[in-house]
């Protein structure tokens, strides 16, 4: 009570104590004028908050799959977007070779990495690839390859635990769709 009541008489001789000096002019106008508020911006933060254990595994298990296989996902909706461009525009004959050389360059490139993708490195990559494209693996690689070929590969698929036909849901894979908000700018493909 005693430091509440020092307050308010501090406050009330500081404001009598100004209002003493408010003749004299050279005090008054070195007192700061305040008409501007300092404006600072902030970066947003996301905050991650789960209620269990096994549901902060799961999200850190999910994150080190999409971060693995993010490049990937760029490169295959990079080409996808490419391969669909020229089948609008070529005669099938050109489309076919310039698919199968394509095709080749890649497993060039990139087979023995995607061969070294662990089984749910790969499913993240197909559901990644779902969700960039709008369109499941299995519909991709019938466009593009034909309707033998996307069924052998959702044999291969079965035998691995997961399905190539299966949509990207937003609702159903909340956790992947945090981890897409967290990452921001770094995740952004195309």
């Amino acid at each position: 009570m005693k430091t509440i009541n020092a307050i308010i008489l501090f406050s009330f001789f500081s404001v009598s104590a100004f209002a003493q000096n408010a003749n004299d002019t050279t005090k008054i106008n070195a007192i700061p004028k305040l008409d501007t508020i300092p404006t600072v911006y902030m970066h947003e933060v996301n905050i991650v908050y789960f209620k269990s254990s096994e549901e902060w595994m799961l999200y850190y298990k999910y994150k080190s799959r999409i971060e693995k296989v993010m490049p990937y996902v760029k490169i295959a909706n990079q080409l996808y977007a490419e391969l669909k461009e020229e089948k609008e525009t070529d005669k099938r004959r050109v489309y076919r070779h310039y698919r199968k050389d394509v095709e080749k360059e890649m497993r060039e490139k990139f087979e023995k990495e995607l061969k070294d993708l662990t089984v749910g490195q790969g499913e993240m990559l197909f559901k990644l690839i779902n969700r960039e494209t709008g369109n499941n693996a299995y519909n991709i690689i019938k466009e593009l390859k034909g309707g033998v070929t996307a069924w052998f590969y959702q044999l291969v698929g079965k035998h691995w635990g997961y399905d190539l036909k299966e949509q990207y849901d937003p609702q159903k894979e909340k956790m992947i769709e945090t981890i897409i908000k967290e990452m921001g700018p770094a995740y952004k493909v195309v």
